[in-house]
């Protein structure tokens, strides 16, 4: 898993890295809430370990960010021993888990499986969101020659019901699969009932 963590504490920051990378995980540092906004919408999907306090932003701040871009990061936050309402106002906002420093090797690893169940359903969102963008891409006779299609007729029956010719239906055949980036029109006919795009006359 993808581990970011936002800290201007370099030895927690590198004891912390050393501990992850030990445990299998990919880590990446930084002092700073802007060093870390300023990619996160690029960065492959992963966990945020977050500070509260750090010296550009809050840690408040910086989750109102992420979830304002949608980046998808589920984030746990790093805690003082007095910041507990502030974690629990993140954690309202969004934010999955909080730890208190000095932190625990055993409750850290437990926070990191819960984002690990989190980011499976990120990622998910995204691959929606990929789909709904590719749909939205075909024009509305491809759209049309796709919900004709989903009635399991052959081309020749799809070019008599819209008036057209085979070959253009084929065409537009070909259009779609690849618009969609699939191998066949039995899964473009699933991404398309997925969006809802089979409620065409």
């Amino acid at each position: 898993m993808h581990v970011y963590i936002v800290d201007d504490e370099p030895e927690l920051l590198t004891s912390l890295a050393i501990l992850l990378r030990r445990a299998g995980h990919e880590v990446a540092g930084f002092a700073t809430a802007n060093a870390f906004l300023s990619v996160a919408d690029d960065l492959p999907l992963g966990c945020v370990l977050l500070d509260l306090h750090l010296p550009d932003l809050s840690g408040l701040q910086v989750q109102t960010r992420l979830n304002e871009a949608e980046c998808g990061h589920p984030v746990v936050l790093l805690t003082g021993a007095g910041d507990v309402p502030d974690a629990v106002a993140a954690m309202r906002a969004g934010a999955l888990d909080f730890i208190r420093k000095p932190y625990r090797a055993a409750e850290l690893h437990e926070a990191l499986e819960r984002a690990d169940a989190a980011l499976e359903l990120a990622r998910e969102r995204r691959r929606r969101a990929k789909r709904l963008v590719a749909l939205e891409r075909l024009s509305l006779r491809e759209r049309e020659v796709l919900a004709a299609l989903a009635h399991g007729g052959p081309s020749k029956t799809v070019a008599y019901d819209l008036g057209i010719s085979v070959r253009t239906v084929e065409m537009h055949r070909a259009n779609i699969l690849k618009k969609l980036d699939v191998p066949n029109i039995g899964a473009a006919l699933l991404m398309a009932q997925a969006g809802n795009m089979l409620n065409l006359q």
